[in-house]
């Protein structure tokens, strides 16, 4: 294969260039969805410039993005530079270890995107790379993270990353009095929501949303082949309504103790608390289960308890071009004592929609 024309951007001010490889290597990773292994791209540059061979990692049990580059590249591997978005792996899991394959090809040179935080790997792939002679170098880790925010922090808490889907009226309603909701926002605001389900591992709600709304919690888009998300439910202390469209996709299902008995065709979890499930536990608990994103799509009473806990990491929200002017369900079933209160947040996207907006946010740590 021939080498693109030889560009370079920086991101953000004051970031070093990123060379026209790495660029490539987070091109082919983007579009992919392996968790709950990392997304990453891998480009093998030959000594005259060319590139020889790319690969991005498509999922559990299949080769290791590096790994497979340099297989494809052959004798022509030896001495070429493997770029590559996330920092090779020096243990062995379902597949060998990557540093082994590339020192095995013989590259003579790897740039590195982000060192990766799972403790497994967390700078060995970099040293043992190094101990064999091959010249390491660092790229611009935020824009490897930034492809996929959700590993880094699933691998730095042992918890999914959560984003909290709202969509609401220009004056944050986001159901009226008699529990209607839909639809506040338009058609292609709504498709806009399903693109953000096909891009996550689990959709979560709780009792109230399956008891009014009968969610399927499903990707329904047009030409859409790729895998569902895992539905995820939080029950509380009353029995779960019997006929729901979701029991049929064998939903997770986090019961408090004082819970009833579960519906027929649910996985269900006892996450401690007499009557209501414990946060800390149901989100540890999946990510055991290998749930790295999680889309939470639950009305205001879940909404506020996974904020006022500090567990909510990203914030989108749909607003629709609508105005309530009266009082109906607000975005959060919770108190707003002082202003005080509030907490800062970052603002990085804002779009159109149709007629509505999207609001991307993100949230810090809570002090």
């Amino acid at each position: 294969m021939s080498s693109p024309h030889e560009t370079q951007t920086t991101e953000p001010p004051g970031s070093p260039p990123v060379h026209w490889a790495m660029e490539r290597a987070l091109a082919l990773a983007a579009g992919t969805a392996p968790h709950p292994n990392p997304r990453v791209g891998a480009v093998v540059v030959a000594p005259d410039g060319s590139v020889v061979a790319e690969h991005a990692h498509a999922g559990p049990g299949t080769p290791h993005a590096e790994a497979a580059a340099v297989g494809a590249a052959g004798d022509a591997a030896r001495g070429a530079t493997v770029y590559v978005t996330l920092e090779p792996c020096a243990h062995q899991g379902k597949t060998p270890p990557c540093t082994e394959q590339l020192m095995a090809a013989e590259v003579g040179a790897v740039v590195i995107g982000a060192a990766d935080p799972d403790p497994r790997v967390n700078g060995r792939g970099i040293a043992n790379l190094r101990d064999a002679g091959i010249e390491v170098t660092m790229s611009d880790a935020t824009m490897a993270e930034r492809l996929d925010p959700g590993y880094f922090h699933h691998r730095r808490t042992g918890r999914p990353r959560v984003t909290l889907k709202i969509a609401a009226t220009i004056d944050g309603q986001v159901a009226a009095a008699d529990a209607t909701s839909q639809w506040i926002t338009s058609p292609g605001a709504r498709a806009d929501g399903h693109r953000l389900r096909a891009a996550t591992d689990a959709v979560l709600v709780g009792a109230g949303t399956l008891r009014d709304d009968d969610p399927e919690l499903t990707v329904r888009l047009e030409g859409y082949t790729g895998r569902q998300p895992l539905p995820v439910v939080v029950a509380g202390a009353q029995p779960l309504p019997i006929d729901r469209k979701l029991y049929g996709r064998d939903p997770l299902i986090y019961v408090p103790a004082l819970a009833g008995n579960p519906p027929a065709g649910a996985t269900t979890v006892s996450a401690a608390g007499a009557a209501e499930v414990d946060l800390e536990m149901m989100l540890t608990d999946l990510g055991r289960r290998g749930v790295v994103d999680l889309l939470v799509e639950g009305g205001p009473t879940m909404a506020a308890a996974l904020l006022a806990a500090g567990y909510v990491d990203c914030l989108i929200v749909y607003l629709g071009a609508k105005v309530a002017g009266g009082l109906g369900r607000g975005m959060f079933d919770a108190r707003f004592p002082t202003l005080s209160a509030v907490r800062d947040v970052i603002i990085t996207d804002v779009r159109r929609l149709g007629p509505d907006l999207r609001l991307d946010i993100e949230l810090g740590a809570m002090e």
